[in-house]
C-alpha cells in the first residue's frame, strides 16, 4: 500500500466541533390552566420543542393581554409564537388579524379549549354557547377529567381524529378551533 493511501486511511484524531442539530421551538402564550397544562405535558413527546407561557390576569376575557404578551415575546429565538385563548362567542376576527401582522399565529377556540380536548374524543358539531356546556360535554365524553388535571397522555390517542374533526369545522363557527393548526406545526417531520 502506498503512503498516500495509508495516510488516508488513517483516522483524523483532532477533535471535532461540537455540533448540534438544529431544532424548530415553539413559544405559546395561553390564556388558561387548561391550555397551559395540556402544552406544558404535551413537551414530553419526542418530537416536541416548545415553551409554554400563562398570561395571568384577574379577569376573563384575556385574550387581549394573551395575544400582546406574545408579541412582547417575539424573538429569533422560536421558529414560531402562537397565542391560544378562547372567543367565549365573540367575534376575534380583528384581533386575529391584528396578531398575524405582528407575526404571532392564534389558535382561538369556541366557546373554549375545552372543544379542542372533546374533538379528541368524538365529533361534536352541535353548538356549545358557553364554556360551562363546553366543559360539562368533556366532563360527560371522559368521566376522569378534571379541569385542574388536564393531561396530553389523556387526549393524545385521539389527536389524529381531532385534527381531522376540527378541520370539519368552520373556524370561527360555534363549535370551532384552530388549535389543530397549531398542534400540525409542533408535529409536522
Amino acid at each position: 500500500m502506498s503512503r498516500r493511501r495509508r495516510r488516508e486511511k488513517e483516522t483524523d484524531l483532532r477533535r471535532r466541533r461540537p455540533r448540534r442539530e438544529e431544532r424548530d421551538v415553539y413559544l405559546v402564550v395561553c390564556e388558561g390552566e387548561t391550555e397551559k397544562r395540556y402544552f406544558d405535558t404535551m413537551k414530553r413527546h419526542p418530537d416536541v420543542n416548545l415553551h409554554t407561557v400563562h398570561a395571568k390576569r384577574a379577569k376573563h376575557p384575556q385574550r387581549e393581554v394573551v395575544v400582546r404578551s406574545a408579541v412582547r415575546a417575539r424573538s429569533d429565538e422560536y421558529t414560531e409564537v402562537w397565542a391560544v385563548f378562547d372567543t367565549d362567542g365573540d367575534d376575534v376576527s380583528h384581533l386575529v388579524a391584528s396578531a398575524e401582522r405582528d407575526g404571532v399565529k392564534t389558535a382561538p377556540s369556541t366557546p373554549t379549549f375545552e372543544t379542542w380536548l372533546l374533538l379528541h374524543l368524538r365529533d361534536h358539531r352541535a353548538p356549545l354557547v358557553t364554556g360551562g356546556r363546553a366543559e360539562r360535554a368533556l366532563k360527560a365524553a371522559l368521566r376522569t377529567w378534571d379541569k385542574g388535571g388536564t393531561h396530553f397522555r389523556d387526549f393524545a390517542h385521539g389527536l389524529k381524529d381531532a385534527c381531522e374533526r376540527a378541520e370539519r369545522l368552520h373556524p370561527d363557527g360555534d363549535p370551532g378551533t384552530r388549535v389543530h393548526l397549531l398542534v400540525r406545526s409542533l408535529l409536522r417531520p
